[in-house]
C-alpha cells in the first residue's frame, strides 16, 4: 500500500488519512518505549495480531508486525511522540488469520513519562470486516479509548489517576467501578509477596458510583476510599490477578461481608437486586506486572456482562494501569531522590566565630532533588573552606553525583592543601566515579587571620566579592575545565588565585541555575547578581531572599552560599 499524504492538522497533533470508521473491524492499545521496544501488550493486541505477551514483549515492534520498508515511519513517528506529537499512519501489518491488513496505527506520548517514557499505540485493523457486528464493536472501543485518553488528566498522583479513570467508567461501562491496587505497590516496596494461602491483600484508591445511588455518603462509608481488604484465593478478585485475566462473577461470589455492608446500605430487598446483577473483575497490568484489578458492575436493569465488555474492558484498563504505573514510578523515584539528597547534602552549616553563612538550595522540579550543592567545611580555628559545585543531571543518579564529590572534598580538605591541589585530585577521583559524567566545581579557603581567601575554579561560575564599602566585583579566576572530563593536556591545569578579603566583606558562591535561564543569558544573570549583592538586606540571610527575588524564573537546581567575614 503506497503512504498517505501528510496533511498538517490542528494543535499538536499529526494525521494521516484514516478510512472511513466503517472498516474498522479491530482495536488494540499497546505500549512502546522509546525505541519501539514492546512494554505493554493487552488482550486486544492478542486478539487483532494473534500473538501472546509472552511472544511480543520486549520486541521491536517492526520486527514483530510490519513488513515492508516501514522501519524509518516507524522511527518517524517515535521521534515526533519524543517532542509531544500525536502521529497517525496507516501500515501492513500480520493478524491474527496469517494475512497481512492495513492497520491504522495512532501513536501518542504518555503524560509526563519521564524515565518509564512509552508511547501509546492504538492499532485498528482497516480492512473490510467480516460483519457489521465486529465493525460496531471496534467502533466503539476505539472511540472509548479515545475518549479515556481525553478524560484521564496528567496526573503524576495514582489516587488522581484511579479517581479519573473510575469516573469514565460510570457510566459508560459500568453502573458502580472501584480500583483496588496490591497493597505496598504505592509505597517503597517491590512487588509483595502472595500469602501462602493465596489470598491477596488491596488497597481500594477509588470508588464511583452511578446516578441511582444516591446516598454517597453511605457507600463511602461502608466502602472507605484507602481501605486495606484481603481476598481470598478463591474471590474472583483474586483469580483475576492469578491469572492476569478477568474474570466474570455474580453475587454468589462476593464475600459475605461485602454483601453484608451492601445491605447495609441498600437494605435486605438489595439481595435480591444484587442476586440478578452483572459483575466483571479486570487485571490492571503494566510492564508485565499485576499492579491491582477493577471491580465493574451492573444491576438487573443494564445488558450482563459479555465477551464484548470483557474485551473493552481489558482495553481501557490498559491506559488506566500505565497511568497509575507512570504515577508509583514516579513517586518512589521522587522519594529515592529526596533521600539521597537529605542525608548526603548538609542540614546545617556551622560558622566558625568570626564567619556569618546563609544558604539556599532550590530544586529545578518536584523531584526536589539534584546535583547542585555547597559546604563550609573548618579547617582550623582561623581557615574555613568553603565549596560549591554541580553534578549534571537531576534525580537520583545527580544527587548520587553529588554526594560522592561532597564526601571526597571533605576527605581532601582534611589534608590542608591549597585550593588547586584540592581540585586536581578531585578531578582524579571524579575519572573513577561512574555516577559523574561531568561536574564543575569552586573551592575557596578563608583566612581569618590574614583577611584573604585562596580560590581555584573547575569550569564554575566566578564568585562575586563584596567589599566592606559595598562595591561588589566579579572575581576573574581562572575557568579551568570540569572535573571527570579525563583530559590530561588541560583537566588537571587548575590555578589558585588570593584576594584580600577584609573584615566586613561578602564571598557569594552560587551555581549556574541561579543567574541563567530560557529568559536570559548567564553574563545577564551575573550582572543582576552582582547588583542585588551591592544592594544588600539588613542580614544575610534576608540578602538571599532578594537575590532570589530580583532573578528570573529557575528551570535548574539552584545553590546559594553566602560567606561575610565579621573579624
Amino acid at each position: 500500500m503506497a503512504p498517505a499524504t501528510r496533511t498538517e492538522a490542528p494543535a499538536d497533533e499529526v494525521r494521516r488519512p484514516r478510512p472511513s470508521v466503517r472498516h474498522l473491524a479491530g482495536c488494540a492499545a499497546i505500549l512502546l518505549d522509546a525505541d519501539g521496544r514492546v512494554t505493554q501488550w493487552g488482550g486486544g493486541a492478542v486478539r487483532l495480531f494473534g500473538r501472546p505477551p509472552e511472544a511480543a514483549m520486549g520486541h521491536d515492534i517492526c520486527d514483530l508486525l510490519l513488513r515492508g520498508t516501514r522501519r524509518e515511519t516507524v522511527h518517524r513517528a517515535l521521534r515526533q511522540v519524543a517532542s509531544g506529537v500525536r502521529w497517525c499512519d496507516v501500515l501492513s501489518a500480520e493478524c491474527a488469520d496469517g494475512r497481512v491488513h492495513d492497520v491504522v496505527f495512532t501513536w501518542e506520548p504518555l503524560a509526563h513519562p519521564g524515565p518509564w517514557g512509552a508511547v501509546m499505540v492504538t492499532a485498528v485493523d482497516a480492512s473490510p470486516p467480516l460483519h457489521d457486528g465486529a465493525d460496531a464493536s471496534a467502533r466503539e472501543r476505539l472511540a472509548l479509548l479515545d475518549e479515556l485518553s481525553t478524560h484521564m488528566s496528567a496526573t503524576l498522583d495514582p489516587r488522581q489517576a484511579a479517581e479519573d479513570f473510575t469516573a469514565f467508567a460510570v457510566p459508560r461501562v459500568a453502573d458502580t467501578a472501584t480500583l483496588y491496587v496490591i497493597e505496598g505497590l504505592l509505597r517503597d516496596e517491590e512487588h509483595p509477596e502472595r500469602a501462602p494461602d493465596g489470598s491477596m491483600r488491596v488497597r481500594r484508591l477509588a470508588l464511583k458510583l452511578g446516578a441511582r445511588q444516591t446516598d454517597e455518603v453511605k457507600w463511602h462509608a461502608a466502602f472507605p476510599v484507602d481501605e486495606v481488604v484481603g481476598y481470598s484465593a478463591r474471590h474472583p478478585a483474586s483469580r483475576c490477578m492469578t491469572a492476569n485475566a478477568p474474570v466474570f462473577s455474580s453475587a454468589a461470589d462476593l464475600e459475605i461481608d461485602y454483601l453484608d455492608r451492601i445491605i447495609g446500605v441498600l437494605g435486605e430487598p438489595a439481595l435480591r437486586y444484587l442476586e440478578m446483577s452483572s459483575f466483571l473483575t479486570v487485571p490492571l497490568t503494566a510492564r508485565g506486572m499485576v499492579l491491582g484489578f477493577i471491580a465493574l458492575s451492573r444491576f438487573p436493569d443494564r445488558s450482563r456482562f459479555d465477551e464484548h465488555d470483557k474485551a473493552l474492558a481489558e482495553d481501557l484498563a490498559v491506559r488506566a494501569a500505565i497511568s497509575i504505573d507512570n504515577a508509583r514510578l514516579y513517586t518512589r523515584e521522587r522519594r529515592t531522590a529526596q533521600a539521597l539528597q537529605d542525608n548526603l547534602a548538609p542540614r546545617t552549616l556551622t560558622a566558625p566565630p568570626g564567619l556569618e553563612v546563609a544558604h539556599r538550595y532550590l530544586p529545578a522540579s518536584a523531584m526536589r532533588a539534584g546535583g547542585d550543592w555547597y559546604d563550609v567545611i573548618p579547617l582550623s580555628d582561623t581557615r574555613i573552606a568553603l565549596v560549591v559545585g554541580d553534578a549534571m543531571g537531576h534525580g537520583a543518579v545527580a544527587a548520587g553525583a553529588m554526594g560522592q564529590l561532597r564526601a571526597a572534598v571533605r576527605a581532601l580538605a582534611g589534608t590542608d592543601q591549597p585550593p588547586d591541589a584540592v581540585l586536581r585530585r578531585l578531578d582524579h577521583m571524579a575519572e573513577d566515579m561512574d555516577a559523574i559524567q561531568c561536574a564543575t566545581c569552586l573551592y575557596a579557603i578563608v583566612d581569618l587571620a590574614t583577611h584573604t581567601c585562596s580560590l581555584a575554579c573547575a569550569g564554575h561560575p566566578p564568585p562575586i566579592l563584596v567589599s566592606p564599602d559595598g562595591t561588589a566585583s566579579v572575581l576573574d579566576l581562572p575557568a579551568g575545565l570540569a572535573l571527570g572530563l579525563g583530559d590530561p593536556a588541560f583537566a588537571r591545569a587548575f590555578t589558585t588565585t588570593q584576594v584580600p578579603m577584609p573584615p566586613g566583606s561578602t564571598l557569594a558562591l552560587y551555581t549556574d541555575g541561579l543567574v541563567e535561564s530560557r529568559e536570559q543569558d548567564i553574563d545577564t544573570g551575573i550582572a543582576t547578581l552582582r547588583r542585588a549583592l551591592a544592594s544588600p538586606g539588613p542580614t544575610l540571610e534576608s540578602t538571599c531572599e532578594s537575590i532570589i527575588a530580583a532573578l528570573p524564573r529557575q528551570y535548574d537546581d539552584v545553590a546559594l552560599l553566602l560567606t561575610r567575614t565579621t573579624s
